[in-house]
């Protein structure tokens, strides 16, 4: 009975996989659907709306400018909302509220002049031209300003760039001839001199990559040998395309050498912090390294997962800012989203011979993790361009990668060590273990993800508390925790 159970809940999360791609893909792709309107869009032309501004910098070769509005207005009721918006090439870049500054209504009655500032960066283009709205919300009604158009000339900043990813470009190459190709080499070496006890005569060797159904008898067994061969990567992959074609887009990377150059560098880049992290986990595990047709399988799913979580993630957080409360969507919605699909992976294959104990849902967990730090990494270094502002791309390279790369390898190994421990206690539905693993990674996620609802709520004290507290106690105590229950289960007799 818990058999049946266990399959069918493996069809399940199989389905939700499928819908959560196919939802990401309209939301992606489905042009106007989720993306931004345009400015003017069903707003009513209000001429005591008006606004003017100046642009500041502390240097002509750093981003971003600073844009200084003075907005002036209609008298405000309590229910109005005033907000700076700033467009260019069709897409909305900023959204200010510029009456956030004030505690409640009773502090900016009767006044009809706001001081709005936004900030524009480089976008990977020698110049840019941006149109600057005041947007006032009142009523059912909204009305807009007469729009303002500046122009950026970002040509100091552009040669800052090429001198720095010039840099980049022989540090980064090195970095792989010299550490990742050789550690590829190695690893690769060493799992083809493996033995594993249990498996059936050919079941690791070329010819069953190719036919990866050979000596399976059962339809689970069929089942999982589909799920770490080449067959089934060609599905993640596809997936993976799909979200490499939407960062292409969403990037604009034709359209300019230095967008180009950032798009490639930002992924190389991207992908060497977590492949180290792989490695490390899958030679720790001394007693019994995992075919790396696994650990492939389970890479790719979580690069995968990247495209699963976005398309819902977009949804609620879209929903979320309608009701004025989008600063909760990172902390309630992505953390179970995330973890759920990048989970869901473990219990498809939890039924496998080689997933057998808790050192091997960690190993898994941590593996899928990496996948979807990867693209992850990809998209926030991207979207922070280097240049003269070198410090600040530094800075989020080094948090990304380093300070916070285990972050979620720690959340899905909760999750893997979860359905390893039911595979241990040879519990007949191993893949029922995502539910509470995922129950708790997303509250170790939604922790790491609170820094800005605690700043909202607390402000100064709620981001010493995130700062100085959580992330120590859960982030990288969490990390600690899950490596010390790592050894144990490696060093323990069973």
């Amino acid at each position: 009975m818990l058999e049946k159970i266990n399959r069918l809940f493996v069809m399940f999360l199989m389905l939700g996989a499928i819908s959560g791609i196919l939802i990401s893909v309209i939301v992606l792709f489905v042009p106007g659907l989720f993306g931004d309107a345009g400015a003017e869009d069903y707003r009513i032309n209000e001429p005591n709306l008006q606004i003017s501004t100046t642009l500041s910098n502390a240097y002509a070769d750093d981003s971003p400018y600073i844009l200084d509005s003075t907005i002036s207005s209609p008298f405000l009721n309590t229910e109005d909302l005033l907000f700076l918006e700033v467009y260019s090439q069709g897409k909305q870049i900023s959204e200010i509220d510029c009456l956030e500054q004030f505690d409640d209504f009773l502090d900016y009655s009767g006044k009809s002049t706001f001081s709005c500032e936004a900030l524009l960066p480089y976008n990977y283009e020698e110049s840019q031209d941006y149109s600057i709205y005041a947007v006032l919300y009142s009523n059912e009604d909204e009305y807009i300003s007469k729009e303002q158009n500046i122009h950026i000339d970002w040509a100091d900043y552009e040669e800052n760039f090429w001198s720095v990813s010039g840099f980049l470009i022989l540090l980064v190459g090195g970095t792989y001839i010299l550490i990742i190709f050789p550690l590829i080499a190695v690893v690769a070496f060493i799992a083809s001199r493996m033995k594993h006890d249990g498996v059936e005569p050919g079941e690791y060797t070329i010819s069953s990559m190719i036919n990866p159904f050979t000596n399976k008898k059962t339809l689970i067994q069929k089942f999982n040998s589909f799920l770490v061969s080449p067959y089934f990567w060609v599905f993640e992959l596809a997936g993976i395309i799909i979200i490499l074609i939407y960062m292409l887009i969403s990037a604009e990377a034709w359209k300019s050498s230095t967008a180009f150059i950032a798009f490639f560098l930002s992924g190389f880049m991207a992908f060497i912090v977590p492949l180290l992290w792989v490695a490390a986990w899958w030679y720790a595990d001394f007693k019994e390294r995992e075919p790396l047709r696994i650990i492939v399988t389970f890479f790719l799913w979580g690069m995968l997962a990247a495209l699963m979580a976005i398309g819902i993630n977009t949804v609620f957080g879209l929903l979320f800012s309608v009701l004025g409360i989008g600063f909760l969507s990172a902390v309630l919605i992505a953390p179970p989203v995330e973890e759920l699909y990048k989970g869901s992976g473990l219990g498809l294959l939890g039924e496998h011979h080689e997933f057998n104990s808790i050192e091997d849902g960690l190993v898994f967990g941590f593996v899928i993790g990496m996948g979807f730090s990867f693209i992850e990494d990809w998209i926030y270094m991207l979207n922070n361009p280097m240049g003269g502002d070198i410090l600040g791309w530094f800075f989020l390279f080094i948090m990304r990668s380093f300070v916070f790369s285990s972050i979620h390898g720690l959340f899905t190994a909760i999750i893997g060590g979860c359905i390893g421990l039911l595979k241990e206690r040879a519990f007949s539905a191993p893949a029922l273990g995502l539910i509470p693993g995922a129950f708790i990674a997303a509250i170790f996620h939604a922790i790491h993800n609170s820094g800005e609802l605690l700043s909202v709520l607390l402000g100064t004290g709620g981001i010493l508390t995130y700062c100085c507290i959580l992330i120590p106690l859960f982030d990288y105590g969490g990390t600690f925790l899950v490596i010390a229950l790592f050894l144990w289960a490696l060093l323990r007799k069973r």
